[in-house]
């Protein structure tokens, strides 16, 4: 596995003396740093928005944070990998706003399907690093959490988003994982649509404006 992240990334559109706040985009299982990029435009202008690439190139194109098996639906994860891209995001999340000039304290995380999974383990593990999280069409994997469990949750403001028909990712894997943060002190939302594996455009609609509100909520 490649120890560096490869990124594209938008610069702040508002001018301020202060640090900028971060917005990381972690694509999902096959895709690469431009798959979600295009969000950027729909973004608060404040933000600093960086588009990571995962580690693994795939044989048949695309990228991967960990390798999997099975079929769509009953995925399995490779643990290895799984463990080593782990330990490469925290570090990543952790040094980045540092070498672009970003706000250490405002940094969000935007993840769909297999970096949604990548980012519910870094807010889990180092929520210190994270001042919230967009996790899209992916859940909270249980063999991720760290000893103290769910503890480093405690009021972070999470919005979880899932379709009701997903394909490739089970609606009730998201279940699961809305049944455990709302014991978990987070400030969770779940919110789901009538599609399979994607971003509804309300859903997107809903993204910009709770971004916007977290960023008025650190500068208060």
């Amino acid at each position: 596995m490649s120890t560096a992240i490869k990124t594209i990334e938008r610069k702040p559109r508002v001018a301020s003396d202060a640090p900028a706040p971060l917005l990381l985009l972690l694509h999902g299982y096959g895709a690469n740093e431009y798959d979600l990029f295009d969000l950027a435009d729909f973004m608060d202008p404040r933000f600093h928005v960086v588009s990571a690439r995962a580690p693994l190139a795939l044989p048949w194109g695309g990228f991967a944070w960990y390798h999997l098996s099975g079929a769509p639906g009953r995925l399995v994860p490779d643990p290895q990998t799984r463990a080593q891209a782990v330990d490469l995001v925290e570090r990543f999340v952790e040094t980045l706003p540092g070498q672009i000039g970003a706000d250490p304290r405002r940094t969000y995380i935007l993840g769909f399907s297999q970096g949604a999974i990548m980012s519910f383990a870094v807010a889990v593990r180092r929520p210190e690093l994270v001042a919230g999280l967009t996790p899209i069409s992916g859940y909270l994997d249980p063999a991720l959490l760290p000893p103290t469990g769910l503890k480093g949750l405690e009021r972070m403001p999470i919005l979880h988003m899932h379709g009701t028909y997903d394909e490739i990712i089970p609606v009730e894997a998201a279940h699961m994982t809305r049944d455990m943060l709302r014991l978990s002190g987070a400030r969770y939302a779940y919110h789901e649509y009538p599609i399979g594996h994607g971003i509804h455009p309300e859903g997107l609609q809903l993204v910009q404006r709770w971004l916007a509100e977290r960023l008025a909520e650190s500068v208060e």
